[in-house]
């Protein structure tokens, strides 16, 4: 065999060589990037249900919305019935403020037992989002003129934009 084969067989080689090895590097890559990619969904996700969080936080500690007595809070997680439908009216017609503590969402609060009551407290829905979640979370729900309590649940939906 001569050189000039020799090195052409050599060449071939090295040419195969590096293929397989740029193929490897390129499926390396698209298996990166879609474990990234994955990450970054997750963590979208979980800051989506941080966020609902915040506004049930934020939320139950409204002094607009409280139980209270003699301008004392009573209880964790108790709303007043009055309250609520005054918050129901004024709510809305202050949406800038509010808009700054609950962004895009909407909250309402549902009377499950006794009665069937429900005030729809905010609502600002976004047309572009990316993921949204729901929280529930059970609450008391106090009547001061009829001196009893009921059962009720806060529902908020937040969006990530």
């Amino acid at each position: 065999m001569d050189k000039s084969k020799k090195s052409q067989i050599q060449i071939g080689e090295t040419v195969a060589v590096l293929f397989v090895f740029f193929l490897l590097i390129i499926i390396g890559f698209i298996f990166y990037v879609s474990v990234i990619k994955g990450n970054i969904e997750s963590e979208r996700d979980e800051l989506s249900q941080l966020k609902s969080i915040e506004v049930a936080q934020r939320v139950l500690s409204l002094p607009e919305l409280q139980c209270s007595e003699d301008v004392v809070k009573e209880r964790e997680n108790c709303f007043d019935t009055l309250k609520l439908e005054v918050a129901e009216e004024t709510i809305p017609d202050n949406d800038i403020y509010y808009f700054d503590i609950f962004e895009f969402g909407k909250i309402d609060v549902k009377e499950i037992y006794p009665g069937d009551e429900s005030w729809e407290l905010y609502s600002k829905p976004s047309d572009d989002y990316k993921s949204n979640f729901s929280t529930n979370i059970p609450v008391s729900l106090f009547d001061p003129t009829a001196k009893k309590y009921s059962f009720g649940v806060l529902s908020i939906e937040t969006v990530t934009r």
